[in-house]
């Protein structure tokens, strides 16, 4: 892998212990909710939560859908998955949703 690759792997890998992003993926991993679920449940302002889940989305984490008059976001747990064990951090998802969960509690 080429410096620039992997200084960007290592980039997003950082990113998904951001700790307001991991929030967001711990929220999204068992099912898609709605923009004003997520507002509810992570304490950020609703801008910053546009620049996270815009982040996510760029990377191909998030997926958003729109659905009658609310939005909603889901998780792509295949690309997580791909990059938590490309990386060699995790054995697979879960274990990899679970260290995300643990630097929030």
């Amino acid at each position: 892998m080429s410096n620039d690759a992997s200084n960007e792997s290592e980039k997003i890998l950082e990113s998904l212990f951001d700790p307001d992003n991991a929030e967001i993926l711990v929220e999204l991993k068992d099912s898609p909710k709605p923009l004003s679920i997520l507002m509810k449940k992570i304490a950020i302002s609703k801008e910053k939560l546009d620049e996270k889940l815009s982040y996510l989305i760029e990377k191909g984490f998030v997926s958003k859908n729109e659905k009658n008059t609310d939005i909603f976001y889901s998780l792509d747990t295949e690309k997580l998955s791909k990059v938590l064990e490309n990386d060699n951090h995790f054995k697979n998802i879960d274990d990899g949703l679970a260290r995300l969960d643990s630097f929030l509690n």
